[in-house]
C-alpha cells in the first residue's frame, strides 16, 4: 500500500510518495543498523558485493539482510549485469519514504491535486512542468515515401498520460516532422511513429538498437537479440540519449505499421516502469519490443505485451 506524505511549509506544500508499512515484521527487516545503512546506498540500484566493499563487511551479512528487506517490500530487484562469468542483481528501495499507521489513526478527507511523480519521467517531466516536445509525422504526404501519417491519433492517449505528471501544459508541446529544425532537435523529444511516416524517426532509424528494416519487408529487427518481428501489431520504445544535444534525452515509440505504434503507446501507459528495466539481453539498454492484441474483437489494438 502506498500514498502521499505532506510536509508543511511557510510557503508550500511540498509531497513525496510513501509506503505504508502494516505489518511489524516488515519494519523488523529495516530494525537493524546493518539494514538501515543497506537502504540508505540502495537510493540507487546496488548489488551486493559493491554494498559488502562500501560498508567493509562480509557479503554474507549482506545477502542475509536483502533477502529480508526484499520480502518485505522494502526492496526490489531492478535488473543484472554480468560480472565475471556470474550474474550480479542489483537492488533498490522501492520508495524514498516508508511509514505506517498506528491502531486507531485518525484519517481526515482531503483534496489532493498534486501531480503524480515518476523519477523515470525525468528530464521528460520536471517538478511538475512539462520539458520535452512531442513528434509525430504530418498527415500530409512527405518524404522519400510520401506516407501520410495516422500516429497522430496515439499522441491524444499519451497526451492525456503524460498531462498526469504535470501540473498543466501552458504551452504547444508537439510538432510536425515536417516542422521541425535544427533548434528544435536540441531538446528532449518524444518521437511517434516509425521511419517511414516520421521523417525524425528516419533520421536514427539505423542507430538505434531496434530500428525498422527499410530495405526489407520493413519489419523490427532488434540488434541485441539478432531477432526480427514481422507482425503488423509489433511495436518497439526507446529511451535513449538525443544524439543532436548532450545532456537531453529522447522517447521513440514506434511500429511496423500504426497499429504496432498504438501497442507501443498502450503499453507505455499502461506498463511504463517496465520499460526502464531494461531490455532482457542487455538490462543497461532501455530498448523494449511488444506486440498488440485485439482482446474484445472489435478490430482494435486494446492491450500490448512485452515479447523483448
Amino acid at each position: 500500500m502506498s500514498g502521499y506524505f505532506i510536509i508543511e511549509s511557510g510557503r508550500k506544500n511540498r509531497t513525496c510518495e510513501i509506503m505504508i508499512v502494516d505489518k511489524p515484521e516488515k519494519l523488523e527487516a529495516m530494525s537493524n543498523i546493518i539494514a538501515w545503512k543497506l537502504l540508505e546506498l540502495m537510493k540507487t540500484p546496488q548489488c551486493p558485493i559493491d554494498l559488502a566493499r562500501a560498508l567493509k563487511i562480509h557479503e554474507q551479512k549482506v545477502y542475509y539482510h536483502i533477502r529480508k528487506l526484499r520480502d518485505a517490500g522494502i526492496i526490489e530487484e531492478v535488473r543484472t549485469e554480468s560480472r565475471h562469468g556470474t550474474v550480479a542483481r542489483f537492488y533498490e528501495i522501492k520508495s524514498s519514504a516508508i511509514g505506517t499507521f498506528l491502531p486507531g489513526a485518525k484519517m481526515e478527507k482531503i483534496t489532493f491535486a498534486a501531480p503524480r511523480y515518476n523519477r523515470n519521467m525525468e528530464p521528460f517531466i520536471v517538478e511538475g512542468r512539462s520539458n520535452f516536445t512531442i513528434v509525430v509525422g504530418s498527415p500530409e504526404p512527405h518524404g522519400p515515401f510520401r506516407a501520410r501519417a495516422s500516429d497522430a491519433m496515439c499522441a491524444i492517449d499519451l497526451g492525456l498520460f503524460l498531462g498526469s505528471f504535470t501540473t498543466g501544459i501552458e504551452e504547444a508541446n508537439y510538432k510536425l516532422d515536417v516542422e521541425i529544425r535544427e533548434r528544435d532537435l536540441k531538446q528532449n523529444l518524444i518521437i511517434i511513429g516509425g521511419p517511414v511516416a516520421n521523417m525524425i524517426t528516419k533520421k536514427i532509424n539505423e542507430k538505434m538498437p531496434i530500428k525498422i528494416m527499410l530495405k526489407m519487408d520493413r519489419s523490427i529487427f532488434s540488434a541485441l537479440s539478432k531477432k526480427y518481428y514481422d507482425n503488423d501489431a509489433s511495436g518497439y520504445i526507446i529511451v535513449t540519449d538525443n544524439p543532436w544535444a548532450k545532456g537531453k534525452r529522447i522517447m521513440v515509440l514506434a511500429g511496423k505499421r500504426f497499429i504496432g505504434t498504438r501497442a507501443a503507446v498502450l503499453f507505455l501507459i499502461k506498463k511504463f516502469d517496465k520499460i526502464f528495466e531494461g531490455n532482457r539481453w542487455d538490462s543497461n539498454i532501455l530498448a523494449r519490443v511488444v506486440r498488440g492484441y485485439d482482446m474484445d474483437g472489435d478490430g482494435i489494438i486494446d492491450t500490448a505485451e512485452l515479447i523483448e
